[in-house]
């Protein structure tokens, strides 16, 4: 028989592990005040820097193909808020900021009071769906920023929405059971790009929003202002604000030639209720957009679109929309 000498539990005895608090995710109140009122101005280049970006992922048995329906993000979020909701203070419940330390999730994820409570600051996260195959789906809550904080709080919610069953509408339940429950923290690598690169093709895998009553701007004119809107967002809920570089940015993208013959309109009806049939008219554009890179500050440019890639861009954000794949030639 084998002895083990006491000596070899010195190491371990002489070197303990530390485990240390984590963060305090803050109020309500001192939320919207770090993200409405933020101090610290910041190059673009040291917004790439600070990029922080969570995946939380959920495989479940499912019909497959209908993850591929353009409403279903929408229907995943609108379970989830439900489960949030149960657990919500009165006053994120009325539109105002949570008072709780930290506040609920219901506040961060889906009500984000600014000033006067009647404008909405984006909120930190990103729905993603797809068919993992013919009888599971694949459901990612991409979290940034200071919404990484809530992380536990909205992965619980979004569980429990999916083992209450998720319907678009109706139809389904297109998922019902977790099979795997995961967390994947991204290397969004933007800083190491391809800086030789003269052309970008953009395919979106979810429709972009076109805002088609605004007829002095084309879906691509749209889309690349969507581009500073959303560094800008993303920027906020870092504790950081872009102002001193936002007109470099505008400048360096009115530099890009685009092509649109690539792109088609899309139209759906995005379900009020899991289970009932009233429903919202929805719309957007999906194909390839192209894009021809200006010499001048195309690393920006480039590093833009790949924020875009990783967080999507344009409105409807909320229900999935904006979500493309960047190639570049």
């Amino acid at each position: 028989m084998n002895k083990i000498s006491p000596d070899a539990y010195a190491t371990a005895a002489q070197n303990p592990t530390f485990l240390f608090a984590p963060a305090i995710a803050p109020t309500g109140n001192d939320l919207q005040h770090l993200i409405h009122d933020t101090e610290s101005n910041c190059s673009f280049e040291q917004l790439v820097r600070s990029l922080t970006v969570r995946d939380i992922i959920f495989e479940c048995e499912g019909d497959g193909p209908l993850a591929q329906h353009p409403g279903f993000p929408g229907a995943v979020r609108q379970a989830i808020g439900s489960q949030l909701m149960k657990t919500a203070s009165r006053e994120a419940l009325a539109g105002l900021p949570c008072p709780w330390g930290p506040a609920c999730g219901l506040q961060v994820f889906f009500n984000m009071p600014d000033g006067d409570t009647t404008n909405r600051i984006t909120t930190p996260w990103i729905l993603r769906t797809e068919t993992a195959d013919a009888t599971s789906v694949r459901i990612t809550m991409r979290l940034f920023g200071l919404g990484l904080l809530w992380g536990s709080e909205i992965a619980d919610a979004c569980h429990r929405a999916i083992e209450d069953g998720i319907y678009i509408g109706g139809l389904g339940p297109v998922c019902d059971s977790v099979l795997i429950r995961s967390v994947e923290t991204i290397w969004t690598g933007l800083d190491d790009e391809q800086k030789d690169a003269e052309r970008a093709m953009v395919s979106f895998v979810t429709p972009f929003h076109h805002d088609t009553q605004s007829a002095e701007q084309s879906a691509a004119e749209q889309f690349l202002a969507g581009l500073i809107n959303r560094a800008t967002e993303v920027a906020r809920w870092h504790g950081l604000s872009l102002d001193r570089d936002l007109a470099q940015l505008k400048d360096a993208l009115s530099g890009c030639a685009f092509d649109e013959a690539g792109l088609a309109d899309l139209k759906w009806n995005r379900a009020v209720s899991q289970k009932r049939s009233a429903s919202i008219a929805m719309q957007g554009q999906t194909g390839l957009l192209q894009l021809r890179l200006p010499e001048e500050h195309r690393l920006e440019i480039i590093q833009l679109l790949r924020l875009g890639e990783l967080l999507h861009s344009g409105s409807m954000l909320a229900f999935g929309q904006g979500r493309y794949k960047l190639y570049l030639i």
